[in-house]
């Protein structure tokens, strides 16, 4: 009997004829414990419980200002509350398409950047303006340093700057034309104070210097390295993350150390972003959250078949995907932006008008209010093969977290108690056709000493293991280990 990769490091398969390799709704996490039985653990990515319910959908992005949040729903800007109460805030007028919504907040207002449009929200006293006709072009996307507001315009190398803590008045004089790159903006981020002004293939930082200007170019930090999707940049372990493309045509991630981009994605990951056309990649929407020690950053690109996330603290992706029952397909997860209010990570849906709580609490999605919808979760092995020789499978056993069942324990279709199973299934040709299911139980509430084993396994010369799960526990799995000959 050997252990076999099921809890090694998960990096997506680039191509099954390589590695067929996956994990899906599960996130690695390393056994801190000296002497810990296994290295890596996987546990169970956490669920959605419905927070708020809007009329319109989607949720194109919330704000928190410490003790106000806000919540920008369809074409409606919201206050929301801590019960889940929500109530408008803006004049039922706004055109925002698309896309989603910029906001960035100082001690006494709120910007907001919407389908190329541009509304300031005063805290006192709850006033609306369109401030658009004020702008130097059409707005794409708004952030705050040093008590000033600052535009980016879409299809253009300028941005704007607005009087201190004012964002009524923007002076035509702090207009901002940048000049160490040709092409236009493409995004806009602040960290440590500076203003990182990105084109798609440069990223000029730029400090406030006190002159004139407000904002001037930091001598030799040019990073080479653009940004590919105006909200796919955001700030994560004290520094800044992003989603690029450059003049040789490449779709990755990085992180910034210092001025020097460090790459973060895996040629899979690489792979899973070049298969998007490119206006699916432009409207690539990322987000972070933490959680129990964990940085994450999510990464939503429409149409696709999952949302990619890193984890900083093991520096490994996994994926969290839909399991669309009908269509037998994966979709992204249902979620696209984040705000921390209330004690709760609040997520909202890019197809609903819901925002959710995401919790670990939550064994299970709720999308509709009390219909909780399983979450399926699969962990697949690395290609075995030994030489292309025949090998013989006796037995797999699976190190799940047991006895673990609910109470009142779960029912089966003819009303019977059942605990919780696993379900595994083998392709003999490193991912491409899949054997039939085979399902093991996982024991009823207490049952802490079950084992999760399958037997007669047959033979292949390239074999991959796939196990899934969907029952709402809180699952994890330790090690695996596999006899064969």
């Amino acid at each position: 009997m050997s252990k076999f990769n099921f809890v090694g490091p998960s990096y997506t398969a680039k191509s099954v004829n390589i590695a067929a390799e996956e994990c899906i709704n599960f996130y690695a996490e390393t056994n801190e414990t000296p002497g810990a039985q296994a290295h890596l653990s996987y546990l169970w990515t956490p669920g959605l419980k419905l927070f708020a319910q809007f009329p319109d959908s989607p949720i194109r992005g919330s704000i928190t200002t410490g003790d106000r949040t806000f919540t920008f729903a369809s074409d409606i800007f919201y206050e929301l509350f801590e019960d889940g109460t929500f109530t408008a805030r803006s004049p039922e007028l706004i055109v925002v398409f698309g896309e989603p919504v910029s906001m960035a907040w100082s001690q006494t207002q709120v910007l907001i950047v919407a389908g190329g449009r541009a509304y300031c929200f005063t805290l006192a006293d709850n006033s609306w303006l369109d401030i658009t006709d004020l702008l130097a072009g059409t707005p794409v996307k708004v952030v705050f340093s040093d008590s000033y507001f600052i535009v980016m315009f879409r299809d253009s190398n300028k941005f704007q700057i607005s009087d201190p803590l004012d964002g009524t008045t923007w002076p035509g004089i702090q207009v901002n034309a940048v000049s160490v790159f040709a092409e236009n903006l493409s995004n806009l981020i602040v960290s440590h104070r500076e203003l990182w002004v990105c084109g798609l293939y440069h990223i000029q930082p730029y400090q406030d210097s006190g002159t004139d200007e407000i904002f001037d170019v930091i001598p030799g930090a040019l990073i080479e390295m653009g940004s590919g999707a105006t909200f796919g940049m955001d700030l994560l372990d004290n520094t800044v993350f992003w989603a690029s493309r450059d003049q040789r045509g490449a779709r990755q991630c990085w992180r910034a150390s210092g001025y020097t981009p460090q790459r973060i994605s895996t040629h899979a990951v690489e792979t899973w972003l070049s298969k998007w056309p490119e206006a699916d990649f432009e409207n690539l929407t990322s987000y972070t959250y933490q959680e129990e020690g964990h940085l994450f950053w999510v990464l939503y690109v429409p149409n696709s078949d999952a949302s990619f996330v890193y984890d900083v603290a093991e520096g490994l992706w996994h994926k969290r995907a839909e399991w669309q029952q009908d269509f037998g397909n994966w979709g992204p997860h249902r979620s696209w932006n984040h705000v921390y209010a209330f004690g709760k990570h609040l997520v909202g849906d890019w197809k609903t008008g819901n925002l959710y709580e995401l919790s670990l609490d939550n064994l299970s999605d709720e999308y509709t209010a009390d219909v909780q919808t399983a979450i399926r979760r699969l962990r697949r092995s690395p290609t075995l093969n030994n030489e292309m020789n025949w090998v013989y499978y006796s037995q797999l056993t699976v190190d799940f977290a047991t006895g673990l069942g609910p109470q009142p324990p779960l029912m089966d279709g003819n009303g019977n108690p059942r605990p919780p199973q696993a379900t595994l299934r083998w392709s003999n040709d490193g991912g491409n056709t899949w054997s039939n299911q085979h399902t093991a139980d996982c024991g009823f509430a207490g049952e802490y000493g079950t084992r999760v084993v399958w037997r007669r396994l047959g033979r292949a010369r390239k074999r991959v293991f796939e196990v899934s799960v969907s029952d709402p526990i809180a699952w994890s799995l330790t090690d695996a280990y596999l006899n064969a000959s």
